[in-house]
């Protein structure tokens, strides 16, 4: 991420990123106990419209030189498993680095609480 983000603003791009993640687990999820069957008949639209409120989402967060910015256009194209694993993936990990930049910007920061943990999914 490009700088620190604030914790108000970094509250609300969090609560943007579980929308979106349980919208792409809930795809995932719905092709996984059907089958092929879902896969070959998934709603292009839905995947369209969940793709670009990542994208958004994730430039507004650290523009378009953010390596999840990055990875997500270059990796996230197709509506399919695949593609949306990988996306969530990404999701995932900007989440939890929003979520540590939120605990290291609060109270505790100044206490020299500075590590929330090794982030489980970071991309870099």
């Amino acid at each position: 991420m490009k700088g620190m983000i604030t914790m108000t603003s970094n509250l609300n791009a969090v609560e943007k990123a579980d929308a979106l993640y349980d919208i792409g687990r809930d795809f995932v999820e719905r092709a996984q106990i059907h089958g092929s069957v879902v896969e070959n008949q998934f709603d292009s639209c839905s995947f369209d419209k969940w793709r670009k409120g990542v994208n958004d989402l994730l430039y507004q967060i650290g523009g378009c030189e953010d390596p999840h910015y990055q990875r997500f256009s270059k990796y996230v194209r197709e509506p399919n498993v695949k593609d949306l694993q990988e996306g969530l993936r990404i999701l995932a990990a900007i989440r939890d680095e929003m979520s540590c930049a939120s605990i290291n910007s609060g109270p505790e920061a100044s206490k020299g609480k500075h590590d929330c943990g090794r982030l489980s999914v970071s991309y870099y």
